[in-house]
């Protein structure tokens, strides 16, 4: 699978806007465990499941599932 990183980008302002602890967009590759994000306050691992969604619609997403990724 290769990494649409504007997929990326997009879940990194969805969390930035309920936690502004997240950082900005470092960098980013494919792990076993899903997308591994590295940003100026650390890394956090998006499940691909939570990838794939974003991608194809957005709007399932909850705050929660967001809030579930630190």
């Amino acid at each position: 699978m290769q990494i649409a990183t504007y997929v990326v980008y997009e879940l990194l302002i969805r969390l930035n806007e309920l936690n502004a602890d997240v950082g900005d967009f470092v960098s980013c590759k494919k792990t076993e465990q899903g997308i591994l994000v590295q940003t100026t306050s650390g890394q956090l691992t998006i499940p691909e499941s939570l990838y794939r969604r974003q991608f194809e619609n957005p709007a399932e997403i909850s705050a929660i599932e967001l809030l579930s990724l630190f």
